[in-house]
């Protein structure tokens, strides 16, 4: 008897418990309904919070304006600005694409070519290019003179600059300025020489190298996420239009994107600068119906007509 009567007092508890969730999840719904009809518009927050497709940036060597590791420390700048920003996930540093130029080529003194910057930018089919200098390096070492063990105490500073181009806007987007530096220490017997200084001098510039491009990539993170994205259509076939980014790139099935003529390039008629992009006439819209390859898409006529290879595509 006392058995059956716990499993009556059970039941009736897991019922309660059942019946509680239930009441939570509901009135949750219901709590999300009234405030989208107060104009909060919960469900369309959410789905912004999301963000938009990744874009395509493509990074130079920087420019190495001192005399220490020459090509070298530019290459390595590059290299961890790209590793750094692929760990992050943010966007897609492409490998089928290879620039024969260094940053070095679209400096002039303390400015930008920027035409032919963007040009290049085309080239690549990226949406952002990234150049760099390496102002100074300084490395500085100091040991005890005293005792049979001494510490020997080595540092080295980086003062280093990007500056980040929309190249489909044709215009700068970011320009940043900082320096860091990396500090090591070794113990010697009776203050042995050190067998490879040049070695050691080596590591601690490229510790600091790391630590001055982990600062440029949060940054570049939060110009990345301020730029609006856009891609390209890449072939016509039918009722089909194939879009050149897909999963890869974060393009949903079910997007909608809208479709812009390439706009024409500006430049100043009197000094012959380039200044920019002016913004392409809109065309109609596509939806995104499935993906193709690691990262293009198929997409049908929503609205409008008349679309072309090259053509501008951007979320509606």
């Amino acid at each position: 008897m006392k058995k059956l009567s716990l499993f009556i007092l059970l039941c009736i508890l897991l019922t309660a418990c059942q019946r509680s969730r239930n009441f939570r999840d509901e009135d949750k719904y219901y709590r999300q309904g009234s405030d989208y009809g107060n104009g909060k518009n919960y469900a369309t927050g959410k789905a912004e919070r999301f963000g938009q497709p990744k874009k395509r940036i493509y990074i130079l060597p920087f420019y190495n304006l001192t005399p220490l590791g020459g090509d070298a420390f530019g290459e390595f700048a590059s290299q961890e600005m790209s590793r750094e920003i692929r760990s992050r996930g943010q966007a897609i540093l492409p490998d089928d694409v290879k620039s024969s130029e260094n940053s070095k080529d679209f400096y002039a003194g303390d400015k930008i070519r920027l035409g032919p910057l963007i040009r290049e930018g085309k080239r690549l089919g990226v949406s952002m290019l990234i150049v760099g200098k390496i102002k100074k390096i300084t490395y500085r070492i100091k040991g005890d003179e005293v005792g049979i063990l001494r510490k020997k105490k080595s540092i080295a500073a980086v003062d280093a600059e990007i500056r980040i181009f929309d190249i489909s806007a044709g215009k700068e987007l970011l320009f940043d300025e900082k320096s860091a530096d990396n500090t090591s220490s070794e113990l010697n017997l009776f203050n042995d020489e050190d067998d490879n200084p040049n070695d050691r001098r080596e590591e601690n510039v490229h510790q600091a190298i790391r630590n001055v491009v982990k600062i440029f990539a949060i940054n570049t993170g939060r110009a990345i996420e301020k730029t609006s994205w856009e891609g390209r259509i890449a072939k016509i076939m039918g009722t089909k239009v194939y879009i050149n980014a897909g999963r890869m790139s974060g393009l949903n099935v079910g997007d909608i994107l809208k479709v812009l003529t390439v706009g024409e390039d500006v430049y100043d008629p009197v000094t012959g600068l380039y200044l920019g992009r002016a913004m392409g006439q809109p065309k109609g819209t596509l939806e995104v119906v499935d993906y193709l390859g690691s990262d293009g898409s198929i997409a049908t006529i929503h609205s409008g007509g008349n679309f072309a290879e090259n053509d501008i595509v951007q979320l509606y």
